[in-house]
């Protein structure tokens, strides 16, 4: 290669980011672990530290995940959350979570609801703040210890307003 050659390569190459990612390309994320913003008022509800929230790779099989989402494994306990306030809805769901982690319940189903829908420009926007909480709440490194998995339901579910949650196996046998 020669010098006018390297140059013009080096014109042509993008630098990358600090974040580790390149924009406009197919090169995947590199193994940095990125950070959730969490608004400072929501960080130390009832203690749990949301502070620490990493977006965590599920270690759970694709087929699993298929078998959820086609109702294939039963949903084994449901949890509706209408009527909650911020606070009362974070204990709940904590609690929902160990009990159920404890008496081997896998998969669970919390309803958070769409929250208030108002009129934008020509179409509709919720805004749910319940919605938005309750995946940054199970992200939490207080909760992984108890999750394996979680996604929005299937529309025979709830749709965009609930969650399917998938609990890791608990190693005590009653």
């Amino acid at each position: 290669m020669t010098d006018n050659e390297w140059e013009e390569f080096k014109k042509k190459v993008k630098p990358i980011k600090s974040s580790g990612i390149i924009k406009g390309s197919s090169v995947k994320k590199s193994n940095k672990i990125e950070k959730l913003k969490i608004p400072k008022k929501d960080q130390s509800i009832l203690g749990i530290d949301l502070e620490d929230c990493p977006l965590r790779e599920f270690q759970i099989d694709k087929n699993t995940i298929k078998r959820i989402k086609k109702g294939k494994i039963n949903i084994s306990t449901t949890l509706d959350l209408h009527g909650y306030n911020i606070n009362q809805s974070k204990e709940i769901v904590v609690g929902f979570i160990k009990k159920n982690f404890l008496v081997n319940n896998r998969l669970l189903l919390i309803i958070t609801g769409k929250g208030k829908s108002f009129s934008v420009g020509n179409g509709w926007k919720a805004d749910g703040k319940l919605k938005k909480s309750v995946p940054l709440w199970l992200s939490s490194t207080y909760l992984s210890k108890y999750i394996l998995w979680f996604d929005t339901a299937t529309p025979e579910q709830g749709g965009s307003g609930a969650l399917f949650v998938y609990l890791k196996k608990s190693k005590n046998k009653f």
